[in-house]
Parts: C-alpha cells; sequence; structure tokens
C-alpha cells in the first residue's frame, strides 16, 4: 500500500514538473520562430528595395557610377546617388 501511494505522488510531483516546464518551452520556441519569421520579413523587404532601385536605375538609364552623370539635372544626379546607395553597389 505504502509503495502504490509513493508511486502515485511520485507520478503527481513530475506531473506538476511538466505542468510547469512544458509551456515554458513552447514559449520559448515561439519566441524563437516569430523572430526567425521577421528576420525573414526584413530581409525579404530589403532585397524587394534593392530590386526595385535597381529597376528604376535601370529605368533612368544609369549603369555606370552615378558620380560621372552629365547631362542630368541636380535632381537626377542626387536620386542616382541615392538609388545606387540602395542598391549596395557603393
Amino acid at each position: 500500500m505504502e509503495i502504490a501511494t509513493l508511486c502515485i505522488s511520485l507520478l503527481s510531483f513530475f506531473a506538476a514538473l511538466a505542468a510547469v516546464i512544458v509551456p515554458i518551452v513552447i514559449y520559448k520556441k515561439q519566441r524563437k520562430y516569430e523572430a526567425e519569421k521577421e528576420e525573414q520579413t526584413k530581409k525579404e523587404m530589403a532585397r524587394r528595395e534593392r530590386e526595385d532601385a535597381q529597376a528604376e536605375l535601370d529605368a533612368m538609364g544609369i549603369n555606370s557610377s552615378p558620380f560621372s552623370l552629365s547631362g542630368y539635372s541636380k535632381m537626377e544626379k542626387a536620386r542616382a546617388k541615392y538609388l545606387w546607395k540602395k542598391t549596395g553597389r557603393r
């Protein structure tokens, strides 16, 4: 009888311990997943911005360095320099 009581109390202890540990583990995994998802979203947005900037440079007909722009207005030169930096080709 004492052995049955001891086993039941031991099982109750493990159940209580699991009731505390399992939610903590789930919470940590969920935070990690959300952080990875947010990082992927940021990378995707940065990639899209670079592609959009490159597309705008291509539309302007600028394929070489923006610092050798002759025949363009100051505003076009400034925009080209901004886009050039945004594409990551400093």
